[in-house]
């Protein structure tokens, strides 16, 4: 295991598991910067709508708006 970062770090370096490499590249279509820019986003997202860490994961609930009534309002 790496030495903790603190708050004032600026870089990091991780090794990515497998699993862990599949998602930030799902996640950013193939990039792996973009896809842990997205994963940032993403918790940014939930922690705005009242998602903590110390909460289980299980108590997300996401809704994807449907293209067709998006697009006719």
């Amino acid at each position: 295991m790496a030495r903790p970062s603190s708050p004032t770090t600026k870089n990091f370096l991780r090794i990515l598991s497998d699993p862990q490499r599949m998602i930030l590249l799902s996640a950013g279509n193939g990039d792996l910067s973009k896809g842990f820019e997205n994963v940032l986003a993403l918790y940014q997202y939930a922690h705005n709508e009242g998602y903590r860490s110390d909460m289980d994961m299980s108590s997300l609930r996401m809704e994807f708006a449907d293209k067709e009534t998006t697009l006719s309002r």
